[in-house]
């Protein structure tokens, strides 16, 4: 090839590979970012199955999901595919390559020999806002990866929670059909004997199917419970169970919490695409998005006459789409505009109920706690001491036993209610609602 065309070739890529600014961090941090998000940064992603003879902790749970889940890594790589959008604008137009050579079909047919290499003068205008507009998309998908690991991590501490509720729920559920057995045995045995009616026996041998029946639905119930839990952490077909450990309350939120409900990643995300699209409006209504090629070559015949020929090559805004270029600007801009400012109005009315609703259940955990929990054992440690003594019977003291327990489900129930509305509240500081986003929490 002619030293010009060569020339010509290497002016073409260096205008394309000519280096920009461009979002560098959406690859090198997104990892520790989701980790600070999901873990508070006190603990590292890991893969390998958390073990079986050992407690499941809702952050051992947390981080093995960051590692294995499927849906969420998948998240990740859409953050990764985004990143190297940014590249591949960086790089430049791809230019392009024609070779021609004609068959002569005449003795008079000259024979030519085109050789072209062009690139998108489009592109190599529209260049930086493509740039920018690339890179906050990068950052919107960037962000669009801390909301799903926001997500993740408060799933999987709400099914954590749920399935220690399920395990405790069962527990009780044994407890009180052992205590119901032992009354059915006692009242059956008084009967037999003549020293009961047969209506209590019968009474006895209710509470004992009812118990039977308890224990059957807790059983079911602690078993989807645990499933639903493997199954955000991405170890569903292992078919691994643990024995889970008591959730605890993560710290009060922050007083200004509500204030800062703008800088939700998915607020922040909402805005950083309205703002790629704001750019994208401007390239529609200045035309420059318009197809033009530009391009440089070489051409011979048979008469060894040459050429460098010089392309442009361009299309017309002719009718109606050159007319109302400005108009889909300017729609483009107010719909950007208004999504952003929906964004951040759900994130903040969102937060606000999130709190509402945290506050309530911690109240509650803690006055059950308080007062129900702690008069029921308390009156049980009495009717066992007195039952030891002989002023108290055994009947009576099993009684009090089954109310203990019952009060004991009762504040076990509060506090993992507890637990989910703090879960609930650390989606909302993300911008999510965990109540409302059921459906797509399912399928991770």
């Amino acid at each position: 090839m002619p030293k010009h065309l060569l020339a010509a070739a290497a002016t073409i890529l260096a205008a394309a590979c000519t280096a920009t600014d461009r979002h560098d961090a959406s690859r090198a941090g997104l990892e520790d970012d989701l980790a600070t998000v999901a873990l508070d940064g006190s603990a590292a992603p890991s893969a390998a199955l958390p073990p079986t003879d050992q407690p499941l902790a809702a952050r051992t749970a947390i981080a093995a999901a960051l590692a294995r889940n499927p849906a969420f890594r998948a998240d990740v790589l859409a953050a990764h595919d985004a990143a190297l959008a940014v590249d591949a604008v960086a790089l430049g137009p791809t230019p392009m390559v024609m070779l021609e050579i004609g068959a002569p079909l005449t003795d008079t047919a000259t024979v030519p020999i085109l050789a072209l290499l062009t690139a998108s003068l489009s592109d190599l205008v529209t260049r930086q806002d493509r740039m920018d507009i690339a890179s906050l998309r990068a950052q919107a998908a960037h962000l669009a990866a801390i909301d799903a690991a926001a997500t993740l991590s408060a799933t999987v501490r709400e099914r954590h929670a749920m399935a220690w509720r399920a395990q405790e729920s069962l527990r009780l559920a044994e407890a009180r059909f052992a205590l119901a057995q032992v009354e059915a045995d006692r009242e059956s045995a008084l009967a037999s004997k003549g020293l009961a009616s047969t209506r209590r026996d019968q009474a006895g041998a209710a509470m004992l199917a009812s118990s039977r029946a308890q224990l059957e639905r807790a059983r079911a119930a602690h078993s989807t419970a645990v499933r639903a839990l493997a199954a955000s952490m991405g170890c569903a077909r292992e078919g691994a169970t643990w024995t889970l450990e008591r959730p605890e309350l993560p710290p009060l939120p922050e007083p200004g919490l509500l204030a800062d409900s703008a800088d939700a990643p998915a607020a922040r995300m909402a805005i950083a695409l309205a703002a790629a699209t704001r750019i994208e409006a401007d390239l529609v209504r200045s035309g420059l998005a318009q197809n033009a090629n530009i391009g440089t070559g070489y051409m011979q015949d048979e008469e060894d006459m040459k050429a460098i020929p010089i392309v442009l090559q361009f299309a017309l805004p002719i009718g109606a789409e050159g007319a109302t270029r400005d108009e889909r600007a300017t729609l483009m801009d107010e719909s950007a505009a208004l999504r952003a400012e929906a964004a951040l109005q759900q994130a903040h009315v969102r937060l606000a109920d999130a709190l509402d609703r945290e506050a309530s259940a911690r109240i509650a955990a803690e006055a059950l706690e308080r007062t129900a929990l702690h008069a029921a054992r308390a009156q049980h440690e009495r009717l066992r001491t007195l039952a030891q003594r002989g002023a108290a019977t055994t009947k009576e003291r099993d009684q009090v036993r089954m109310a203990c327990i019952d009060a004991e489900a009762e504040v076990l129930m509060a506090h993992a209610n507890a637990c989910i509305a703090a879960s609930e509240r650390v989606a909302a500081s993300a911008g999510l609602d965990l109540a409302q986003d059921a459906g797509r929490r399912a399928a991770r």
